[in-house]
């Protein structure tokens, strides 16, 4: 037996009004129909709900009542909530992060995200650029965070965060607590990353940078990929950071020292997706993203 919520809702007023005038009044409608409908039901349950003088619940009509504020409390909670999740406010967004962004710019984001959307769960991988492009292709990411994904056609982009290279530099390198460096008075010396296979555009970017220094240096690839068992304890190596990552990783045997002069490149870091695949929470997340990047000043 279907029953209309609409009547539910009818049989709850004069319930709680205790009449059928003031209930229809509550309702924005006329006796006569009000009456008509509640009667009706009864005789589809083929149980009375009311005593008619004075207007007082029977039992039948007490359990019918409880069980339908149930109902109606289950259905108004369905309502809201498909309407959050249409809107974004609801459900998983998934990101793919490189290394870098994890140390500040990924955590900012998520706090930001769940002080503005606190229903908004963000689900987050780490990965290697060409990782996370193939997870953006198979629809396994819905955004990623990335330095250096390629343009395409079928991808869209927003700008999250400009960010200045930085050298780390062992706490026994001459260059350790110093205010600042170029990349020039690194010549001749070890250039310590990854191996280019994992990131091949990134390493690219900094090799170029390197190279527009017009200087000489060694490079030395870390069989354990991720800068996090460089070896940078022999005086004369260095790698190269953004400024956020290397200030998180600065400690008593690793000194973080900020660049300048001729040569130097920044890193854009973007969040990328698939044109055809924006979803309402990836929508909200871009939302919270741009108003991070102008309030943080990200982009300057």
């Amino acid at each position: 037996m279907d029953i209309d919520l609409r009547l539910m809702r009818y049989v709850i007023a004069v319930a709680e009004e205790e009449s059928f005038s003031e209930a229809a009044r509550r309702l924005h409608m006329a006796q006569p129909p009000l009456s008509r409908q509640i009667r009706d039901l009864e005789h589809r349950l083929g149980a009375p709900l009311f005593e008619r003088r004075p207007v007082r619940l029977t039992d039948a009509g007490a359990v019918f009542v409880k069980g339908a504020r149930e109902i109606l409390t289950r259905t108004d909670r369905l309502m809201e909530r498909t309407v959050l999740a249409g809107r974004g406010e609801l459900g998983t967004v998934r990101v793919g992060y490189v290394l870098s962004a994890a140390y500040d710019t990924l955590p900012r984001l998520i706090a930001a995200a769940r002080e503005r959307h606190p229903r908004l769960q963000v689900e987050a991988r780490e990965g290697w650029s060409p990782d996370l492009e193939a997870a953006l292709a198979d629809g396994a990411v819905d955004l990623a965070l990335s330095h250096t994904l390629p343009e395409r056609p079928g991808y869209a982009r927003q700008p999250l965060r400009r960010e200045a290279l930085c050298a780390l530099v062992g706490s026994r390198h001459p260059f350790a607590g110093r205010a600042s460096a170029t990349l020039r008075d690194f010549a001749g010396q070890t250039f310590r990353f990854y191996s280019p296979r994992l990131a091949p555009a990134h390493y690219a970017l900094l090799r170029a940078a390197l190279d527009r220094t017009g200087e000489t240096f060694t490079y030395w690839e870390d069989p354990v990929p991720g800068l996090r068992h460089l070896r940078l304890d022999d005086g004369a190596s260095f790698t190269l950071a953004p400024a956020s990552m290397a200030q998180s990783l600065a400690s008593a045997d690793v000194c973080a020292v900020p660049l300048t002069g001729p040569g130097l490149s920044t890193l854009d870091l973007d969040l990328v997706w698939r044109r055809d695949h924006l979803t309402p929470t990836a929508t909200l997340l871009l939302r919270t993203a741009a108003v991070l990047t102008r309030t943080a000043h990200w982009t300057r």
